[in-house]
């Protein structure tokens, strides 16, 4: 693990895969409501990233690897079955009035608390049916696809344990967003929506 982040007051983090999270988080940073952070891997790009992506830098893996030892990540992790890697680079100090958001899955939860205490999380997540549905449009290779649905439902436990928040994906995106801005206006103002 590299240095420990400089990154002011509070950071939310969103976990589980093809939940969501990622359309929330790019929705919650155009409207201004947070500021993310993105994580690195050296999985392909999917359709809609091919212009690049809010939430990830894309690398190669001999980048990834050259990364790694260099000492750049402050925590890496592989998921189960799958042979993309993602890296939790430093993080930049906050900007006054902004909400840092990183999107993270499960490997990362409990090492971001290491070096970031005063994280919140938020856990988006779907039914395995829905997370299916989600992931054919984007061509995932059989074994991938087995894969991530293999570990949806352990997923879903392990972030409940630890989620401040979680929040059902069962709704048009827009009203997703805006249940997920009042939240995060609430837990980190105190302020009801």
């Amino acid at each position: 693990m590299g240095a420990s982040p400089d990154i002011g007051g509070e950071a939310s983090c969103w976990r589980l895969g093809a939940s969501g999270k990622s359309s929330v988080m790019r929705e919650l940073h155009r409207r201004g409501v947070i500021r993310v952070h993105p994580t690195w891997t050296d999985r392909p790009r999917r359709n809609d990233e091919h212009n690049g992506s809010v939430e990830h830098r894309f690398v190669s893996g001999a980048a990834f690897d050259r990364l790694c030892a260099q000492g750049f990540f402050l925590q890496t992790a592989a998921l189960s079955g799958l042979p993309c890697r993602y890296g939790l680079p430093p993080l930049p100090s906050s900007v006054s009035g902004s909400i840092d958001g990183i999107i993270l899955r499960a490997p990362f939860v409990d090492g971001l608390a290491q070096v970031l205490p005063d994280q919140l999380v938020y856990q988006i997540e779907d039914t395995a049916h829905r997370a299916r549905a989600r992931l054919l449009p984007r061509g995932c290779a059989a074994a991938e696809l087995s894969a991530r649905l293999e570990e949806h439902h352990r997923e879903i436990a392990a972030g409940r344990r630890v989620a401040h928040r979680a929040i059902v994906n069962d709704r048009p995106l827009a009203a997703l967003v805006d249940a997920v801005a009042s939240a995060l206006r609430t837990d980190m103002t105190g302020e009801v929506a």
